[in-house]
């Protein structure tokens, strides 16, 4: 798959965010992209490796910061998702060629929030999802438009809406073949695998204006 196609993804993996992870994936596909996302098992510098071999070859990085907090009173923030913006930013900088050409997208949950702890992201792309799936399949959709706008034909409504006949066709052939367990766990690739069939026999045009 292209470099202009691909899209890193550096998010929370926790049953809370599930819901926004799936809708930003869905959004992605249905818009064309190819959502690059990290679930290795090696170790963690094996981990780190696949990361940053995956940020190279992406043109796109979607960084989402609304986890980076302290979970409970004095507790420390988790910085593994800030910690791969940083390399993100880095591999712009330091790593020249068409890496030159990425592009980053910081999402958040709340507006200001990060930037209270994190002044050097200033002057970047930030986008509110407010936790809400619908929201998030906005922000990607609009981020991409303003970035390539003769490429990205649909409405928020139209994925949005594809989403959600998505999720019930899904609930209706996957549900009862597998545990909720199961599905709750399914690997990220076979999910995106899921969305690509589904959108291939399904897409229909744009709304007309």
């Amino acid at each position: 798959m292209p470099f202009e196609k691909n899209v890193f993804i550096n998010c929370p993996f926790d049953f809370a965010y599930k819901p926004i992870l799936d809708a930003v994936l869905f959004a992605l596909v249905y818009i064309d992209m190819e959502p690059k996302i990290s679930e290795t098992t090696s170790s963690e510098d094996e981990r780190i490796k696949k990361i940053k071999k995956l940020i190279a070859e992406s043109k796109y990085g979607i960084h989402d910061l609304s986890r980076s907090v302290p979970l409970k009173m004095n507790d420390l923030p988790r910085f593994n998702m800030p910690y791969e913006l940083g390399l993100d930013v880095g591999c712009i900088k330091y790593k020249g060629g068409i890496c030159k050409q990425k592009k980053i997208l910081i999402f958040n949950s709340k507006k200001y929030r990060i930037q209270k702890v994190l002044s050097d992201i200033n002057g970047k792309d930030i986008e509110i999802h407010n936790d809400d799936p619908e929201d998030a399949i906005l922000c990607i959709r609009n981020w991409f438009y303003k970035l390539n706008k003769h490429k990205v034909v649909f409405s928020g409504t139209d994925i949005w809406t594809a989403y959600n006949n998505f999720k019930g066709d899904f609930n209706l052939k996957v549900k009862p073949l597998r545990s909720k367990k199961e599905i709750n766990r399914m690997p990220r690739k076979e999910y995106i695998d899921f969305c690509k069939e589904w959108i291939k026999k399904t897409k229909g045009k744009p709304t007309n204006f």
